[in-house]
């Protein structure tokens, strides 16, 4: 029965992972949607800018919702994937399931 359990975990685990890399692999291929400026920043003098434009810059710069628990919970996949795969190991040996050699 051990033999049953460290198969499906490992088994869970490689299934469990997929998500993962495709998360990773999404990420590392996908375009920058957008340009970060690195530099100063000189206001023209006497020039007045539109309340529109203002507003919209005003948008462009408030702070972005924090997303960090969604990374924890993909690099989770994997090791419910392994749990799952044991507890799977543990329900078909308990009903008779058994690992032979040839």
């Amino acid at each position: 029965m051990r033999a049953l359990i460290v198969i499906l975990a490992v088994l869970g685990f490689v299934v469990g992972g997929i998500p993962l890399v495709g998360g990773l692999i999404d990420v590392m291929t996908s375009p920058d949607e957008t340009i970060v400026y690195q530099g100063a920043y000189e206001p023209i003098r006497g020039v007045q800018m539109s309340r529109d434009y203002e507003s919209s810059l005003n948008i462009s710069y408030m702070a972005l919702p924090d997303k960090s628990p969604q990374w924890l919970i993909l690099a989770c996949y994997p090791l419910i994937g392994a749990v799952l795969g044991a507890l799977t190991a543990v329900v078909l040996g308990r009903l008779g399931w058994r690992l032979t050699r040839p």
